[in-house]
């Protein structure tokens, strides 16, 4: 639920210096990358995506001829193959579409960020707030030539199942552009539902996962246990492993309510980051908008041409920042409810994935099956 050190742009937050990546787009270089998507990326081993069914792709040439290319799409974020699934939806629909994407993902390489810009692609910073991402979100929904995508959660979280808040951000940008051009001239908002499935029940790659997580721990895997049980308890040794390695060890066992004690955990990091940050919560705040406050300040004070935190100091506060936000992300009781296969493997993975703070590959065919909802007129 934890992790330290960040390896991927998706796992953890980023103190790189912020520069703004602007769209670029190419129509011949487009064409070919999303054949190079659609032929070797996704079904590639990062992704294992071997179908991508659009349910009801009517709802959007419908949309289109009301109101053009002028359309923000917003689709949950189950996975971190969401993006290129994305593209292929819309290379089948045949509309040009361009993504508001976080900045580090350009940072990754040149090759990588020239790719991105040529598909229409522009960076936002989610720490700040990024006046020229918005100008550009903004410029392309007024000129319609485009239609514009922004994943209204953020972040990734691995539940294909659950929705989480949706940020600000999206409803801002699209009642702004529509304030722009006026009552004659809407802008047609079209959420996306985007679930992940495996192709196979994958048993026993579900059983690897409890194997491999069992191991990062140092424990044995009860394989006669109640897997939901398992889940719990390998998860917990997982929680405690960081929080020794924060200094801050963790006494006793899993108790009944999981959720409940998470929530309590990352509420005591934050109050502790809002004292030393000489932060000041406001009454009846969220905890998430508390964290992403506290994220705000590190960020600012270790891109600072005069840092005034030593370095190991900053790491330490970012490190506890990220693990409150981790331990916030769990969806409470997810796989209690409603324990599948797909559940058991997702929850399993983002433990994983949060204890080692890199991403893991999939464990096993999949399918996306993509469904539009119905569009909302902003101009209304």
């Amino acid at each position: 639920m934890f992790g330290k050190n960040a390896h991927s742009v998706m796992i953890d937050f980023s103190d790189k210096s912020y520069r703004f990546f602007e769209p670029s787009p190419n129509r011949f270089v487009e064409a070919f990358l999303h054949w190079v998507n659609r032929k070797i990326y996704l079904g590639g081993s990062s992704h294992l995506i071997e179908e991508v069914v659009v349910i009801n792709p009517e709802v959007v040439g419908e949309a289109r001829k009301h109101v053009g290319n002028r359309l923000l799409f917003l689709p949950n974020h189950p996975t971190h193959s969401d993006p290129p699934i994305m593209i292929e939806v819309f290379r089948q629909l045949g509309l040009p579409v361009s993504f508001m994407a976080a900045y580090d993902i350009f940072l990754q390489s040149k090759l990588n960020a020239w790719c991105m810009q040529r598909t229409g692609c522009f960076s936002v910073d989610r720490e700040g707030s990024d006046r020229k991402s918005m100008k550009e979100a903004l410029r392309i929904l007024k000129e319609g030539e485009r239609g514009l995508i922004i994943f209204p959660e953020g972040n990734v979280y691995l539940t294909n199942d659950r929705v989480t808040p949706f940020l600000d951000g999206p409803a801002f940008i699209g009642m702004k552009a529509q304030q722009h051009l006026g009552v004659d001239h809407p802008v047609f908002a079209i959420p996306v539902s985007l679930r992940v499935t495996h192709l196979s029940n994958a048993a026993g790659e579900v059983v690897d996962l409890f194997r491999r997580l069992a191991l990062e721990v140092d424990e044995e895997y009860l394989e006669s246990a109640d897997h939901v049980a398992e889940v719990k308890r390998l998860g917990w040794f997982a929680l405690k492993k960081v929080m020794s390695g924060l200094a801050k060890p963790l006494d006793g066992d899993v108790g009944d309510d999981l959720a409940s004690e998470l929530r309590n955990i990352a509420a005591n990091l934050m109050e502790k980051l809002e004292s030393e940050l000489e932060l000041s919560a406001k009454e009846g705040e969220d905890l998430v908008d508390r964290i992403r406050a506290i994220r705000r300040r590190i960020h600012a004070l270790r891109i600072a041409d005069k840092p005034t935190l030593a370095d190991f100091k900053a790491r330490t506060l970012a490190a506890e920042a990220m693990l409150a936000f981790r331990l916030l992300s769990y969806p409470g009781t997810y796989l209690e409810e409603n324990p599948t296969l797909d559940r058991m493997g997702e929850t399993i993975q983002k433990v994983l994935e949060d204890l080692r703070s890199a991403i893991l590959p999939p464990y096993a065919g999949r399918r996306a099956l993509v469904r539009f909802g119905e569009p909302t007129d902003l101009a209304a």
